[in-house]
């Protein structure tokens, strides 16, 4: 008796249900149908998996054994099927979106949970970029869709790019930094005294960008928003943070906003995607996206 997902499934079945008339009503089939095969496959096994001499159906020994070391063989078997049934209909076996840093978190997990529900089978990647990192990220096809990309496309051949809106900035500095006390519109030259911290551009190929710096001015690069907050609530630099990050700071007074002579402008935020990507998932994670774009920034 050749083997078969349908005899293994059948088999997983029995030993979950302890009785071959439910494992049978399970699959539409005669009990004394799966019976016979079940034996048959025993002595082709050379071992038996089921003792029959209770009042219910148990596995063996050995019979616990296959059906633990089996397992794995089902849902491979599942997973199998469904990647190629993705293949066949020209959907994404993986799909990694790639998230500027300075978006709303609070937006990405309704986004997965939305995603998920719909393309199962799909293995989805988020990742994090910084600034340009978003866009380097799409050209070097590291990310089939990027949410938040700053200010225009560098370059528009091949991709497809859609405003969110604008993100806006605030200049803080911490409760107990010297510039705190300042009432007045803070100048370069002020400014220049004390360094800026950044979040570092994660781009490899495009040119980075700084969120704000003056020229002969420190910087300190850190890896992540919450490194640079944290920074600046200690005193150790000034910088600016996206408002929407710092909402708690500022009502706590931990973070103080303040004026300085060239404020930083809001930024664009776009999300983009290649025009050789056209799947059924890129379509409905558009789609989706365009019904929620104010959650993004």
């Amino acid at each position: 008796m050749a083997f078969s997902p349908d005899m293994l499934r059948t088999i997983h079945l029995i030993a979950a249900t302890g009785s071959f008339v439910m494992a049978a009503d399970m699959q539409n089939k005669v009990p004394s149908a799966i019976s016979y095969n079940v034996k048959k496959w025993e002595e082709e096994l050379g071992f038996k998996l089921f003792d029959r001499k209770a009042r219910q159906i148990k596995l063996t020994t050995a019979g616990k054994y296959y059906i633990e070391q089996t397992k794995w063989m089902l849902e491979a078997y599942d997973s199998l099927v469904k990647k190629s049934n993705l293949i066949s209909s020209n959907d994404d076996i993986t799909f990694t979106i790639a998230l500027n840093n300075i978006i709303q978190p609070a937006a990405i997990p309704p986004l997965v949970d939305f995603l998920s529900t719909q393309f199962p089978a799909t293995q989805l990647t988020l990742t994090t970029e910084v600034y340009n990192g978003t866009w380097d990220a799409l050209y070097g096809r590291r990310a089939d869709l990027v949410i938040g990309a700053p200010h225009t496309a560098p370059k528009l051949e091949g991709i497809i790019c859609e405003p969110i809106g604008e993100l806006e900035w605030d200049f803080v500095v911490g409760s107990q930094h010297p510039l705190s006390q300042h009432s007045i519109i803070l100048s370069t030259d002020i400014l220049r005294q004390y360094p800026s911290i950044v979040v570092k551009d994660t781009s490899i190929h495009l040119p980075k960008l700084d969120t704000w710096s003056l020229e002969g001015q420190r910087i300190i690069y850190v890896p992540s928003l919450d490194t640079a907050i944290e920074l600046i609530e200690k005193g150790i630099g000034i910088g600016y943070i996206p408002h929407h990050k710092i909402i708690t700071q500022l009502n706590e007074g931990k973070l103080i906003k303040k004026a300085i002579e060239e404020h930083k402008l809001a930024t664009k935020l776009f999300y983009a995607w290649r025009t050789d990507s056209q799947s059924s998932l890129m379509k409905h994670c558009i789609e989706y996206i365009k019904s929620n774009l104010h959650t993004f920034r």
